[in-house]
């Protein structure tokens, strides 16, 4: 086999065929990671040091290509955004307003909350907040895996919404310390 032929990756599969896993939230990440580790091994530009320009170029996107894909099924958020894509429903990251009334009081009294615990320097209130935090993104997960096995996708984008609230949050606590 030449080198062109080991370097040969079909961009038009999605990350789970990539990957050779199923189009399911639940991914074994023990193969994800045998075949990232494998990726690595064939497609590493470190490997391609001595190849033709156009190689080095191939072996650059494929390995980008590679990375991101991993990167995405590594993770619940990004991978729950990609389920929906391949399925043809499409979120916009930029615009994820939430219209629901229920759930803005519950954010604004999450974000008064997280004031509070801003003015109090306390780590063990953090750390309590974040648990509390992480419960409400787990519950989140549990339900967006539900809609969407369901095909219920507009339930399922909506908990998607919810979990980028979360994740901000989450991200905010940390960068206090």
């Amino acid at each position: 086999l030449s080198k062109e032929h080991r370097m040969a990756i079909d961009f038009n599969q999605n990350y789970f065929q990539l990957f050779e896993l199923d189009n399911s939230f639940d991914v074994n990440y023990e193969s994800l990671e045998k075949k990232y580790l494998s990726f690595q091994k064939s497609f590493h530009p470190d490997k391609f040091v001595n190849a033709s320009d156009q190689e080095k170029r191939i072996s650059l996107q494929i390995i980008s290509y590679i990375n991101e894909a991993y990167e995405t099924l590594k993770n619940d958020y990004l991978k729950s955004i990609y389920l929906l894509k391949i399925n043809g429903y499409e979120i916009d990251d930029q615009n994820t307003t939430i219209s629901d009334p229920d759930f803005l009081m519950h954010q604004m009294e999450l974000r008064e909350e997280l004031e509070e615990i801003e003015k109090s320097e306390s780590t063990e209130i953090k750390k309590i907040f974040l648990e509390k935090i992480n419960k409400y993104k787990i519950d989140c997960l549990n339900d967006f895996k539900e809609n969407f096995n369901k095909q219920l996708y507009d339930k399922a984008s909506k908990k998607v919404k919810e979990m980028k609230f979360y994740i901000s949050i989450e991200n905010e606590i940390v960068r206090m310390d």
